[in-house]
């Protein structure tokens, strides 16, 4: 089957983009907004894009608080949410507004980030 992301007449009930790389873990991004106020959101678009020096990256679709936070600091940090986290990974996932600490909100004790 060749995929035509353009014209999308692959004729399946659900286009398959998403399913085109798999498996597909669930990258928690982490950030600080200018209030200090901490952002943690799941993403399955994140991947590590150079080995020296060593870069991840993560892509969000829409001007989201992730997304400002990390534009307007320069930082963020990616965690693999994993099995045993689903629960709280979902947490994370609710439609909050920025005021909102997304880690408490998921029960989750922050740590501070190292390079």
């Amino acid at each position: 089957m060749f995929y035509d992301a353009v014209a999308n007449t692959h004729g399946l009930a659900l286009d398959p983009f998403k399913a085109l790389i798999a498996p597909r873990p669930i990258g928690w991004i982490s950030t600080l907004g200018k209030n200090g106020v901490v952002n943690l959101a799941p993403y399955s678009f994140f991947n590590a894009v150079s080995e020296d020096p060593h870069f991840v990256m993560f892509a969000s679709g829409g001007r989201k608080d992730s997304r400002r936070n990390a534009e307007e600091t320069g930082e963020f940090v990616c965690s693999l949410a994993t099995y045993a986290l689903r629960e709280a990974m979902s947490r994370t996932s609710a439609p909050v507004g920025p005021e909102v600490d997304e880690m408490r909100l998921a029960g989750l004790t922050p740590a501070p980030s190292r390079l």
